[in-house]
């Protein structure tokens, strides 16, 4: 597994720093690490791979392969998150009553699992909530409620002039777009392995063909190898179509990633 931490993630944590928040955003960095480590443990108990674990300026994500998940299956994974952290907020909660002058220190830790858990069951794309959602709805309604809840969050501030709101406004539609991006390709490629030989689709392609034509191409119920046939027969599979897709534009013509 992976572990990536986004550059938003460090320009978040310089801000905290000049906002004197330090001790509440140690707080729930060390939240945010205890949310995906139960949507870890609920992917590893359905048996799904991951593949990469990132840490995002107000949360985290974490990237699931090779495993066909059904809805349900989605779902608890999902949800496995905030439930989590509003457990491990009632657990602190209850040692910091018990023991006050002790574990005074908990009392961040208290509120930020239960800001994690509470905001993320939200029905708004990034969050738990919003992906839930997206499982039942179209994906583009889900973005574009989302971009626009946080639009209106961003212009409402600017008004106000609160700094903190417009930045943590900003930071969250960069988010939500830089997130839809890496999970648009996710459910195509998201086989459980079958690679025996007569499981495989073969598409023959051109090098003139943009990456989005390509991908049109992929069967859902098989994987899929692709034959540039004006390029000496060179062969590529889906795993290498996914890495282009995130790094390049849809639009980008396929001989452009064989070089």
């Amino acid at each position: 597994m992976r572990f990536y931490v986004h550059p938003l993630f460090i320009l978040t944590a310089l801000v905290a720093v000049f906002f004197a928040a330090t001790g509440f955003f140690v707080s729930l960095i060390i939240a945010v690490i205890l949310h995906e480590v139960a949507h870890i443990v609920m992917a590893k108990f359905l048996g799904v791979t991951i593949s990469q674990l990132a840490l995002t300026p107000f949360g985290g994500t974490v990237n699931l392969q090779t495993k066909i998940l059904s809805s349900y299956h989605k779902c608890l994974i999902y949800l496995a998150g905030p439930l989590a952290s509003l457990l491990l907020s009632m657990l602190f909660g209850v040692i910091v009553w018990l023991l006050p002058t002790i574990f005074a220190y908990l009392e961040y830790l208290v509120v930020a699992n239960f800001l994690v858990g509470v905001i993320n069951l939200l029905p708004i794309y990034p969050l738990d909530g919003g992906k839930v959602l997206s499982l039942y709805l179209s994906t583009k309604f889900v973005l574009i409620a989302s971009n626009s809840f946080f639009s209106i969050i961003l212009i409402l501030n600017v008004i106000w002039f609160n700094w903190w709101w417009i930045f943590f406004a900003v930071v969250m539609l960069i988010q939500i777009n830089w997130e839809f991006k890496q999970n648009t390709f996710y459910d195509k490629f998201s086989y459980a392995g079958r690679t025996k030989v007569g499981e495989f689709k073969q598409c023959a392609v051109l090098s003139s063909m943009s990456l989005w034509a390509v991908y049109r191409m992929i069967d859902k119920k098989r994987p899929t190898k692709f034959v540039v046939t004006d390029q000496q027969n060179i062969e590529f599979f889906e795993s290498n179509l996914e890495q282009w897709l995130l790094k390049y534009k849809t639009n980008t013509e396929l001989v452009r990633c064989l070089k």
